[in-house]
């Protein structure tokens, strides 16, 4: 197992050519991302005639691109680059770009964390360094089957276990019921209360929306989440409310008796479309 993969050079390389505007969405493929110095300098000439307006591309006029740069085009010469631009488009198919722009981008993280001496093991272990064939193709698989982003979990959750051994958990010992009779006391004769919130047990639970507090509503899609949101922008924003109830309205009041003034709120919606708003 090598950490390359010569087709995914040659279908990203000639998908590029057939449609250079690919690059407005695929917009982190680096030369770095290509472990072959032709591959990079192919890269690297697709991408310059792309940002001078091409939206198709062929061999040769790639070719033509690279050999304005010396010492570039010599190197690409060396390694018969216009062969493998040629291969590169005749066999191309821009529907399997994703495929191979994912494992282009997976190696390419692999060798940057082997560089950088991270322990790739679970993903990658040289041919020559493992004698048993039956855990090679275990760690074939594992690694064909891995994402970017399972790759980098694994690494940061092992960094993190060595983190919390070293930082003890952010553990403090202390007593828990040190000052509680202070605690209970203030809680009693100066509580810290906010405006009520939708929901008189819910608004006693939290003790309404105090200042510098978050809250965070869980449950199942279509439960309502969205709903009692806009009920407590609703109930902030508005203190004096009807009373279907007793047929009046009603205003809220604050510890001192006061009546509550009216509140500033900023309902941020997202993924819903006006109408369902």
């Amino acid at each position: 197992m090598t950490l390359s993969d010569k087709m995914a050079y040659k279908q990203v390389i000639g998908c590029l050519m057939l449609n250079p505007l690919l690059l407005l969405k695929y917009t982190d493929i680096y030369p770095y991302d290509f472990d072959s110095q032709s591959a990079r300098i192919c890269f690297i000439g697709i991408k310059n005639l792309y940002e001078e307006g091409a939206t198709k591309l062929t061999p040769l006029e790639v070719d033509q691109e690279i050999e304005k740069h010396t010492n570039s085009y010599l190197a690409y010469q060396k390694n018969n680059g216009l062969d493998f631009l040629k291969v590169s488009y005749q066999i191309a198919e821009i529907g399997n770009f994703e495929l191979y722009y994912n494992r282009l981008k997976k190696y390419s993280l692999l060798r940057r964390l082997q560089k950088e001496k991270y322990d790739i093991s679970e993903y990658f272990i040289d041919d020559k360094e493992i004698d048993d064939p039956i855990k090679a193709l275990e760690i074939q698989v594992k690694c064909e089957n891995a994402t970017v982003e399972e790759i980098l979990d694994h690494v940061e959750g092992k960094f993190n276990v060595i983190r919390n051994e070293w930082l003890q958990g952010g553990r403090l010992e202390g007593d828990p019921a040190e000052n509680i009779d202070q605690l209970i006391e203030d809680l009693r004769t100066k509580p810290n209360i906010g405006p009520s919130l939708e929901g008189t047990i819910f608004s006693s639970v939290c003790r309404g929306a105090r200042a510098g507090c978050f809250y965070l509503k869980s449950s199942s899609s279509g439960a309502g989440k969205t709903r009692t949101s806009v009920f407590d922008a609703c109930h902030l924003a508005f203190p004096e409310r009807w009373d279907h109830d007793r047929n009046v309205f009603i205003h809220d009041v604050d510890n001192e008796g006061e009546f509550c003034k009216p509140h500033k709120v900023l309902f941020i919606v997202t993924e819903m479309d006006k109408e369902e708003l």
